[in-house]
């Protein structure tokens, strides 16, 4: 993928005063936060082939915070094709992916151990992170920065000769604000990504979501109900 560093600018430099913010000249360090954790691709995983769509929820508690998503999801140990900023921790979840069988073997020689290898090179899959910044925002002021984290976006969409297709949509995830935007986005191999990001802030602690999947994947409708789960039920405290 070929994201950029987003521009020298930072929110590191913003102070919380009253005055109006220059869009031209400040933009938050979210171009770096979501260049790092857009559009992942395979690591490693290892996992039973078997899915349980009537499975019941899985629950994550970590890192001061918790949330449900679905029970036939696993974690994913993921790697980006861009990583820019260093995240108070990563977590990445998703549907196991879809493994090649074995080629068929010589009925007369003895078969070896099956290896199914996944697929997908760009997994769908739901990443979650958090970063620290330096200047707190809550419900009261994060309008100033509306314009700023739009044209962060859309810097960033830009850059992957993509495009911003909605937002900034104001959100609250357990009571904490935030917005909203879903991007289309082109990796350098050709693949096209589909992605709802969301960032929502608790003082200067920015929590960053990023559901993704290659466009007209199959797994498209399980992400966004998976991510619609993720939300949903998102609390602080574990």
């Amino acid at each position: 993928m070929l994201v950029g560093d987003g521009g020298t600018h930072s929110l590191e430099g913003l102070t919380a005063s009253r005055h109006p913010v220059d869009t031209g000249t400040v933009l938050p360090p979210l171009a770096k936060r979501t260049a790092a954790l857009l559009f992942a691709t395979i690591f490693a995983v290892v996992a039973a082939s078997a899915r349980a769509d009537d499975q019941p929820p899985n629950t994550f508690k970590g890192h001061g915070l918790s949330f449900s998503y679905p029970g036939s999801w696993i974690e994913i140990p993921a790697t980006f094709e861009t990583q820019i900023g260093t995240p108070l921790w990563t977590e990445s979840i998703g549907p196991t992916p879809p493994v090649t069988p074995p080629a068929p073997a010589d009925p007369s020689q003895p078969q070896p151990s099956p290896t199914p290898q996944p697929t997908a090179t760009h997994l769908a899959l739901v990443t979650l992170a958090a970063y620290h910044i330096s200047v707190a925002l809550t419900p009261r002021n994060i309008g100033r920065f509306k314009r700023n984290i739009a044209a962060t976006v859309a810097q960033i969409a830009a850059q992957t000769h993509g495009q911003v297709e909605s937002g900034p949509i104001r959100v609250n995830l357990a009571r904490l604000p935030g917005y909203r935007f879903r991007l289309t986005v082109q990796l350098t191999d050709g693949t096209t990504i589909q992605s709802r990001i969301v960032f929502v802030f608790r003082k200067k602690t920015e929590y960053f979501l990023n559901c993704e999947y290659p466009q007209n994947d199959p797994s498209a409708a399980e992400i966004e109900s998976g991510c619609d789960q993720v939300t949903q039920s998102f609390r602080l405290g574990s």
